[in-house]
């Protein structure tokens, strides 16, 4: 499991930045990065034998997140911060989120999510475009 907690070692801080830009506190947003890891670990041989790993972990996050975040907005009767997510599809808000909130590259962006530089890039462009866009 070696390549296991690397992965988590290069992963679990940007996870965590993650999930606290998605409006959730410190103490549950690291529960919620733990608890996505565990279910990696449990899926670590399927994932690692998937053509795009990161993207599988990412995808476990990312769901895992989201019901954190719709909790969260229910406990604050609505209120939250991420108004991005409110905006924009998934991936055009995960990417806009991880290149303007947290001030990761395109490229670091693509590494974390486990997708293409060019399929960063493209979704950047349509989040932002979307997000000038005229009500």
């Amino acid at each position: 499991m070696l390549g296991y907690k690397a992965f988590c070692l290069r992963n679990e801080n940007r996870y965590i930045q993650y999930a606290r830009a998605r409006s959730l506190e410190p103490v549950r947003a690291r529960a919620v990065v733990e608890s996505a890891l565990q279910a990696l670990v449990m899926q670590w041989p399927q994932i690692m034998s998937s053509d795009r790993p990161a993207f599988e972990a990412w995808e476990v996050l990312v769901c895992r997140v989201a019901v954190a975040a719709r909790e969260a907005r229910r406990e604050c009767n609505g209120q939250g911060r991420d108004t991005v997510h409110q905006a924009l599809s998934g991936l055009e808000a995960d990417v806009v989120l991880l290149r303007y909130r947290l001030s990761l590259s395109p490229a670091e962006t693509a590494d974390l999510m486990g997708l293409e530089v060019p399929e960063v890039t493209v979704s950047l462009r349509k989040g932002v475009t979307a997000l000038l866009a005229p009500a």
